[in-house]
Order: C-alpha cells, then structure tokens, then sequence
C-alpha cells in the first residue's frame, strides 16, 4: 500500500482501485475545546477511531439499503476500511435540520439554540482558510463543481437527511445537523469520506449526544 494523505483524524493509502482509510483516535477541537467542526488537534482518546469506522460503517450501510451510493467496501479490521477510489470535490454539504455549534457563532443574535432551519449549506474543504462559507454560484464559477453536479449534491442531502432523520426519530432522537462529502466515480457522485458523530450531531431533550452514547443507539 501507498500513503496518499495523512490527515489528522485518518491516514489514507492506496490500494490498486481502492483506498484505506486507517482512522486515528485523534479528536479534533477549536481553541482547546473539543469540536467535531474544529481543525485543530487536542489530543487522543483511546478507542475513539474505532468507534467512528464502526459508526462509519453502520450508517453507509444504511444509506445503501435506501439507495444513496457510498464509496465504502468492507471494513478490514477495527481501525480501517476499504474503500472505492473516487474523485474528492473539495466541498463539505452540510446539513441543518436546527441551529447549533458555528451557525450559532455566525448569526449570534438572529437565531436561537436549535430553532428549525432544515438547510443545505456548502463549505470549500481547506483547512488553510478555516473551511469558510461558499455560495453555489461561486462553487459554479470557480469550477468546484457544474450546476448539475451542485443540484445533485443538494438532493443526496436531502435524500441523506430524511433517511437519518427517520432512523433516529424511530429512537425517540432529533437530528440536528450532518455533513457529507461527494466524489465522482465512472460519470456519477458517490457519498465518500466517513458518516460518524465526528460528522453529525444528534439530541435527545434537546441535549447533544456524545459520540460514545450516538454508539449505544446503533449497537
């Protein structure tokens, strides 16, 4: 195998039409404090990639069996996962069912804890700018992504949101906000990367579930 990237939450290595993901116990934060949306490196918790491969796993599952087409293969032991090889779009495609974590620090004032959005967003993938903000038509112009491609990308997301959606309801939990990431395979989009609590959140009365109890729901 080759080491094609070495990022700070999995190392990547390809495999003739495959990747590896091999996933890190690194936890990610933003000034110190732990955050799945933050860039930042703030230490290591012991199990901490396992339990996001095995989430990784369950939900590209799910989302298979509902007909939404990922890149994931077979996990091979408990730290990594074989996975197609696709073209990345460097875009994160989030997803907000209610207001939590940066979309409260970035309309601080206009909005409230966990009122209902039920948005699609898009940020550019580069952690050297933080991940920021990028409008559709920009995406379009910069030659991210086509309008067809935007589109799509926008009706996975939704398709995603209501399959999760329906999942956790039927556990007595609220969804509150995902994101995806997309590549291109033989002339289509797939879902790539991983679907974990590093990538979601969820509540139960209105308080958010720790990536350990998010575990618990799919055990």
């Amino acid at each position: 195998m080759r080491l094609v990237y070495r990022g700070k939450t999995k190392d990547v290595y390809e495999e003739g039409p495959y990747l590896i993901f091999h996933f890190k116990d690194t936890v990610l934060g933003r000034e110190g404090k732990e955050d799945s949306g933050g860039n930042e490196v703030i230490g290591e918790r012991e199990g901490k990639g396992s339990i996001v491969l095995e989430q990784t796993e369950f939900f590209f599952k799910l989302l298979e069996r509902n007909g939404v087409k990922t890149h994931f293969i077979e996990r091979i032991d408990e730290r990594k996962a074989r996975f197609l090889k696709a073209e990345r779009i460097p875009l994160e495609v989030i997803y907000r069912f209610k207001a939590y974590g940066s979309f409260l620090r970035r309309y601080r004032g206009w909005v409230n804890q966990l009122q209902e959005l039920n948005i699609v967003e898009f940020t550019l993938k580069d952690d050297s700018l933080d991940d920021p903000l990028i409008a559709e038509e920009a995406v379009v112009a910069l030659g991210i992504a086509s309008r067809r491609e935007v589109e799509e990308m926008k009706e996975t997301t939704r398709k995603v949101a209501r399959i999760l959606g329906k999942f956790f309801s039927s556990r007595g939990l609220q969804l509150v906000d995902f994101k995806l990431e997309f590549g291109r395979l033989d002339g289509g989009l797939i879902v790539i990367d991983e679907l974990s609590g590093d990538t979601m959140r969820v509540a139960k009365k209105e308080m958010v579930l720790t990536r350990e109890e998010l575990s618990e729901v799919i055990e």
